[in-house]
C-alpha cells in the first residue's frame, strides 16, 4: 500500500514538473513572409478548477499562442463569481463558473478574440457581468450581449493592415428565458434546429443577414458555432460509468447548412465547436469548414477522457487567406492541453478520425507537423 502510494505521488509530481515546462513553440511549415497574418483558432476553453492559478492551462502551449498574431477561442463559462458546486446553472449539474480571474486564462494564452454564444452563458445578468470583464481586459467578443442586435454584433480586429470580422451563435441551450437574447433583454445569438435537419428560417434569414451586412467592413471573415447534441442515441462510457447520451461525432445537416448559408452569404471559413470530440472537414466553393474542433482545456468534471481536440492555423496574405491547417491537441495528467504529432500515436489516430468523420474522405496532407485542409499558394486544396 506504501509503495502504491509512492509510486502515485511520484507520477503527479513528474506530471505537474512536466506542465510547468512550456513546449518550444510549434514549428510550423513554410514562410509566408513578414506581412502574412498567423490565427490560431482554438476550441472550448473552460477553467474552472484552477482558481489558484488560471494561467496553467496553457503553460504547454504558451510559446506558440505567444508566437501567432491573433488567437481565438470559445469562451465555455461565464468570468462570474460561482455560488455553489450545483447551482450556477440548474439545469447543468457539477458545473461552476471559472470567476473574473479566469480572463488570465485568456490573456496567458494571447487569446484577443472569445465567441461566447454557447450553452453555458446562462443567467442574463451573468452574461453582461462576464462580457465586462472581458472589455475590462481588452478581449474583444462574439456571440453575446446586452439585446438582440448587440448579440449579433461581430467582433472586428485589425492586424497588419488586416481586418478580420467574427460572428459566433449557439445551437444548444437551456432555457430562452436565461439565455437567448431578445430585443430588450441580454442573452447570446441562436441558431435554433430542433431535429438537426433543418435551421429555423428566422435563425437563418438574421445569419445570412449578419454575414452580408459585415461583408463589406473586413477582409476576412470568420464565423462559427456551438453545436447541438447529435440526434443518434449511444451509450457513453466515461469515469462515471456507461450512460445515455448523443453521438456528436456525426455532423448533422443542419450543420452543413448554417456553413454553406454562412459561406454562400460571404464568409471565408466556418468551424464549430461543442461536441467535446473532433468531426470532419470540408472544402465549399473552395472554402474550409472544420465541423467541430474539440476541446482546447476542459476543466469539467465527468470530461477526463474527452481530450480530442484541433487547434486550426490560418495564414491570412495579402487580405484572403492562402493556407488552412490543423494540429491535433490532446491534454495531460494535469489536464493542459499540448499539441501532438499528427504523424504517429494519438495525432495520427486524430488524424484519422477526422478523415473517418468527413463526409467525403479527404485526401488531407501531413507537410512537417501540421495537416494542410488547404493552400493556396501550392496551388491545390487537398480535400477531393
Amino acid at each position: 500500500m506504501t509503495s502504491r502510494l509512492f509510486m502515485t505521488s511520484a507520477i503527479a509530481v513528474l506530471g505537474l514538473a512536466a506542465s510547468l515546462a512550456a513546449d518550444a513553440a510549434w514549428k510550423w511549415t513554410g514562410s509566408h513572409g513578414d506581412q502574412a497574418v498567423e490565427l490560431l483558432i482554438l476550441g472550448d476553453i473552460q477553467v474552472h478548477s484552477r482558481r489558484a492559478d488560471p494561467t496553467t492551462a496553457f503553460n504547454r502551449m504558451r510559446e506558440t499562442l505567444k508566437a501567432a498574431d491573433l488567437v481565438y477561442a470559445n469562451l465555455e463559462g461565464l468570468l462570474v463569481k460561482s455560488v455553489g458546486t450545483t447551482i450556477d446553472i440548474p439545469d447543468k449539474p457539477e458545473w461552476t463558473h471559472p470567476g473574473p480571474d479566469g480572463v488570465k486564462a485568456l490573456k496567458a494564452a494571447n487569446v484577443a478574440v472569445v465567441g461566447v454564444a454557447n450553452n453555458v452563458a446562462s443567467g442574463r445578468a451573468d452574461i453582461l457581468k462576464s462580457l465586462g470583464v472581458l472589455d475590462a481586459n481588452g478581449i474583444l467578443h462574439a456571440g453575446a450581449g446586452k439585446n438582440i442586435d448587440e448579440a449579433h454584433k461581430p467582433a472586428i480586429v485589425v492586424r497588419k493592415g488586416v481586418r478580420i470580422g467574427f460572428l459566433q451563435y449557439t445551437a444548444r441551450w437551456y432555457q430562452d428565458k436565461d439565455m437567448i437574447a431578445t430585443a430588450t433583454e441580454a442573452g447570446v445569438a441562436r441558431i435554433k434546429s430542433l431535429d438537426g435537419l433543418t435551421i429555423d428560417s428566422g435563425d437563418l434569414e438574421r445569419l445570412r443577414s449578419d454575414v452580408k451586412k459585415l461583408r463589406p467592413q473586413v477582409d476576412i471573415l470568420v464565423v462559427s458555432h456551438h453545436n447541438r447534441d447529435g440526434s443518434t442515441p449511444v451509450q457513453f462510457g466515461d469515469v462515471k460509468g456507461t450512460s445515455a447520451g448523443r453521438d456528436r461525432t456525426k455532423t448533422e445537416a443542419y450543420q452543413k447548412q448554417f456553413a454553406h448559408v454562412a459561406l454562400d452569404a460571404g464568409a471565408d471559413m466556418v468551424f464549430g465547436h461543442g461536441t467535446h470530440t473532433v468531426q470532419g472537414v470540408e472544402l465549399y466553393a473552395g472554402k474550409p469548414i472544420l465541423y467541430a474542433i474539440g476541446h482546447s482545456n476542459f476543466d469539467q468534471p465527468g470530461y477526463e477522457k474527452s481530450l480530442d481536440g484541433l487547434v486550426a492555423r490560418v495564414v491570412i496574405q495579402g487580405k484572403s487567406i492562402v493556407r488552412v491547417s490543423f494540429v491535433p491537441v490532446s491534454r495531460d495528467a494535469n489536464n493542459d492541453i499540448f499539441m501532438l504529432d499528427p504523424s504517429e500515436g494519438e495525432g495520427a489516430k486524430l488524424l484519422q478520425a477526422v478523415k473517418d468523420r468527413s463526409a467525403t474522405p479527404p485526401a488531407l496532407r501531413i507537410d512537417g507537423h501540421e495537416v494542410v485542409v488547404m493552400d493556396k499558394a501550392a496551388g491545390t486544396s487537398h480535400i477531393q
